[in-house]
């Protein structure tokens, strides 16, 4: 790795530290789910189920829908359901560097993929005024 690219890599891990960057997870959810387009139904696959599909990556797919505290994901997986345009876009819309983005990404997925198998909302509850 050339100097340059170090202080570059170095100054972004600092950057994402000190503006708490990996520690906002509402807004990359929020991305991924859109992404990922419509919940999945019976005989409607989602985006991402069709990409797993084609890469014979399907059952790691199943294991996250069905699976409360699964793994997280590795970053080859992340690469394998998402293009690089979209994670460039999940970069930028989240104001995350690449590294945060895919290190992001790769613990809040699996949870995301869960969390739409079992139709659960991605906003938080409005909390009621007691009377």
């Amino acid at each position: 790795m050339k100097l340059s690219e170090q202080i570059t890599s170095a100054a972004t891990q600092v950057g994402d530290f000190l503006t708490f960057a990996t520690q906002d997870e509402s807004g990359l959810l929020s991305v991924i789910n859109d992404i990922l387009g419509p919940v999945p139904q019976p005989d409607h696959p989602s985006k991402l189920e069709e990409r797993a599909q084609a890469v014979g990556m399907i059952d790691v797919i199943r294991y996250w829908q069905t699976t409360d505290k699964a793994r997280s994901a590795t970053p080859e997986e992340i690469q394998q359901f998402f293009t690089k345009s979209e994670l460039d876009s999940i970069s930028e819309q989240t104001g995350l560097s690449e590294e945060a983005t895919m290190s992001m990404m790769c613990e809040l997925l699996p949870r995301c993929i869960r969390r739409r198998a079992l139709h659960m909302s991605f906003t938080r509850p409005a909390i009621s005024d007691p009377e």
